[in-house]
């Protein structure tokens, strides 16, 4: 099988130059994937009211969060609490907001069909006092979008600065095995 012309180029065997292009390919990954997050307006989302039977933190390979066990009047259902983690310091158990047993409304966004949850919590309210308002939520999913998009930037940069490094080294190479 023969090598296309093109990686035949000395220039690929500069590790200036591949490790640029390989900058430069995750920050497009970075810009795709950061397409800003939907937030739903506070009228959009679902009002429930029911005692806590667990707070359930899951594991996976690469990832964890925790869950919302809630007994209402028809039955229980279990929400996506990641979104308050933070405000509700859940897994700190000196400084954690919610226990089970406590009675909580929260602002429930819908969860699709194929969702394992029945939906995403975005406020909890605790005996009328909220301990993780909406407007919190959304300013660290702000927060977060706007680094994201920082980050794919400074990839950016890092690789056509390595990228031009590569070629600029590779040529001067071609140069002086000629002279």
């Amino acid at each position: 099988m023969k090598t296309p012309k093109i990686f035949q180029s000395p220039l690929w065997r500069s590790a200036f130059f591949v490790y640029g292009l390989v900058a430069m390919g995750f920050s497009i990954l970075g810009f795709l994937m950061s397409s800003e997050t939907e937030v739903p307006s506070i009228d959009e989302l679902g009002v429930f009211t029911g005692i806590i039977s667990e707070v359930e933190e899951w594991h996976t390979k690469n990832n964890r969060g925790y869950d919302l066990l809630l007994e209402l009047n028809g039955g229980s259902k279990k929400f996506n609490i990641s979104r308050c983690e933070y405000p509700l310091n859940l897994g700190i158990d000196s400084k954690q907001v919610i226990f089970p047993g406590d009675i909580v409304t929260v602002l429930v966004e819908e969860a699709n069909s194929f969702a394992m949850v029945d939906g995403s919590v975005w406020q909890v309210e605790k005996n009328g006092v909220l301990v993780c308002p909406y407007e919190r939520v959304v300013e660290i999913l702000i927060r977060s979008d706007e680094f994201d998009s920082k980050l794919s930037v400074f990839f950016l940069i890092l690789g056509l600065l390595l990228s031009t490094i590569g070629i600029i080294r590779t040529r001067r190479a071609a140069r002086s095995s000629e002279v």
